[in-house]
């Protein structure tokens, strides 16, 4: 299975998990996220900030690339 991102902290792979920073960070669960509640409420700042959890759906396949290699 492909994961779309790696945990920071233990190096999993993700397909949902707190995108911290933009992007800087990622972590797959409370336990890695190095943070008490508190700070990442602070840091997700009622949906205005750049810190988040979130779903990654796999990609689409791009079926330019499968015209090519056919």
């Amino acid at each position: 299975m492909t994961h779309a991102r790696t945990c920071t902290a233990c190096n999993a792979g993700m397909n949902e998990g707190y995108v911290i920073n933009g992007g800087c960070e990622h972590y797959c669960s409370d336990a890695c996220l190095p943070m008490t509640e508190a700070e990442f409420d602070a840091l997700y700042a009622d949906g205005e900030g750049d810190s988040y959890w979130t779903e990654w759906e796999d990609e689409p396949e791009d079926d330019d690339e499968k015209m090519e290699g056919a």
